[in-house]
């Protein structure tokens, strides 16, 4: 069995369709690299040069004659496709779920067939391998495990996922069969657009306990954000609960708007004023947003998108 590492880095953060660059690293059951490329994009959308943000965020140090002269993401489709659904591959990734997302939107934004195939996630692995609580970002990973690599550098970052899928398998002996069933960890899946994320099912413990601790988790960071304006003063806000179960990138910097603004996180839609939808909808988000429109047409509630409240539109 092949291995085929993948990273995607998109050109907006507020847009999760602006992807512009596509790292691939195939190698062989040995961990032998056969080939490693970067596919640029261009987003054919606003992005700043220097950074996903403007003035913060990761910069992605954007070649702006090379994204403009690049193909969209309907063009690299097909071949981006074949990849990934090639059953040659255990594809990989870290953080891998994030990246899915991004091809989901990219997809939805050109009107194009669901990418569906199945994934291993590296960041949880090597979590699970070495028995810490938390999940560690590539480059503390990288530096566990002595690789050097650029950072939001597509390809280096599915080089440094691949290194340490190689890592795992050489120090503990075992295939990553093996230590996917000695961790009882699900692989990932995407379906017709619907995500299931990488897990580890050892331990598993309640849906409600789940969501406590990533509800207690959210307000621990919001209690961290300075307030920097008024902007959001009288607004509280409530999350898609699917946003707020992520525990991605986009969920924090959406807490950090809000309360930096002058704005109130709240858990409860009952406590709440502003609605803020993810940017694709679960089941139980289906399920409170139908409350939220009766609210939104009483006049006492506001649904907004997450993009709105972090470039402060509101």
């Amino acid at each position: 069995m092949k291995y085929l590492a993948f990273d995607i880095e998109a050109a907006n953060g507020y847009q999760l369709s602006s992807i512009c660059s596509i790292g691939i690293v195939i190698a062989d059951e040995s961990f032998n690299i056969i080939s490693s490329r970067n596919i640029w994009i261009n987003p054919k959308t606003k992005y700043n040069l220097n950074g996903t943000r403007e003035n913060v965020g990761i910069n992605l140090q954007l070649d702006k004659n090379l994204i403009e002269s690049s193909p969209d993401f309907s063009h690299i489709y097909g071949s981006v496709k074949k990849l990934l659904t090639d059953k040659r591959y255990t594809v990989i990734g870290h953080a891998v779920d994030s990246d899915v997302r991004m091809l989901n939107a990219a997809c939805a934004r050109y009107r194009l067939p669901s990418i569906n195939f199945e994934f291993v996630c590296t960041q949880l692995l090597y979590k699970m391998y070495k028995g810490d609580k938390e999940v560690k970002a590539l480059n503390k990973i990288a530096d566990d495990i002595g690789v050097t690599f650029v950072q939001h550098n597509s390809e280096q970052d599915a080089y440094a996922s691949m290194l340490t899928l190689r890592y795992l398998v050489q120090n503990s002996g075992l295939s990553v069969e093996q230590l996917l069933d000695k961790y009882k960890i699900r692989k990932g899946s995407n379906n017709n657009f619907e995500l299931t994320r990488p897990v580890s099912l050892s331990g598993q413990v309640s849906k409600r306990k789940v969501t406590q601790v990533a509800l207690e988790k959210i307000r621990e960071y919001a209690a961290s954000v300075r307030k920097t304006s008024d902007e959001y003063v009288g607004k509280v806000f409530c999350l898609a609960r699917s946003l707020e179960l992520s525990d991605g990138e986009l969920l924090y910097r959406t807490v950090e708007s809000i309360v930096s603004r002058g704005g109130r996180y709240v858990t409860k839609l009952f406590k709440c004023n502003v609605y803020v939808c993810n940017t694709s909808a679960s089941e139980q988000d289906i399920m409170r947003e139908k409350r939220v429109d009766e609210l939104c047409a009483q006049g006492v509630m506001l649904k907004v998108q997450i993009d709105q409240v972090i470039r402060g539109e509101l």
